[in-house]
């Protein structure tokens, strides 16, 4: 699997295909990255891709010392599962309050 960083979104390629991507957008302002898009191609869905795409913009935002806002719906939802890996960085956690 090849993922790779573009400003603004990670996409994952194979054999030089675009098959799946995540992008986002910085908030400034909330010191964030806004996860607003992912897709992963039909034939490779069911895979982890997306949450390996995801993934990618929370170590981001992890390394920056930044938050993440799940704006896009498959990122909400595994925000919303898996609460205790993403807490430290959602937004919407109790914990990242102002």
């Amino acid at each position: 699997m090849a993922i790779t960083a573009k400003p603004g979104a990670f996409y994952y390629e194979k054999d030089g295909v675009q098959l799946g991507e995540v992008t986002y957008v910085e908030n400034q302002a909330e010191n964030s990255l806004v996860l607003n898009h992912t897709f992963v191609d039909p034939s490779l869905r069911g895979q982890n891709i997306a949450r390996q795409l995801v993934d990618e913009v929370v170590n981001k935002a992890r390394a920056e010392g930044k938050l993440v806002q799940p704006a896009c719906r498959y990122a909400a939802v595994l925000f919303r599962r898996f609460r205790d890996e993403y807490q430290d960085v959602d937004t919407t956690s109790q914990f990242n309050q102002k």
